[in-house]
């Protein structure tokens, strides 16, 4: 098969695929360390799934998006789901992002 030299192609994969490949990357060791943190302070019993229990970090007042326990508590789930669909199959997706990726190297 012929190597790919269009420089239009080298372009994307340089500026686009890679940049992904490291932005997936840095996610996943992100989700390891919010989901380690989580666990070390109590996961639920830190931050309440409620959805009644608003966070008051001055977001009611500065325009964010308000947020609650219950959406803290989504959030850490779907951390959770994302590291686990990684490192499925003996780290088979995690392996094949950081295969591409700049900054980052094999897992396993």
């Amino acid at each position: 098969m012929a190597d790919i030299t269009n420089p239009t192609a080298v372009a994307f994969c340089n500026e686009k695929v890679r940049r992904v490949a490291d932005a997936l990357a840095e996610h996943y060791f992100r989700a390891k360390e919010i989901i380690a943190e989580w666990l070390a302070r109590g996961g639920a019993d830190f931050v309440a799934n409620d959805p009644a229990a608003e966070v008051i970090d001055g977001a009611q007042e500065d325009r964010r998006p308000v947020i609650d326990g219950a959406d803290v508590n989504n959030i850490i789930n779907r951390e959770v789901e994302f590291v686990a669909d990684m490192e499925a199959d003996d780290f088979a997706k995690l392996n094949t992002v950081l295969a591409v990726a700049v900054n980052y190297r094999k897992a396993a």
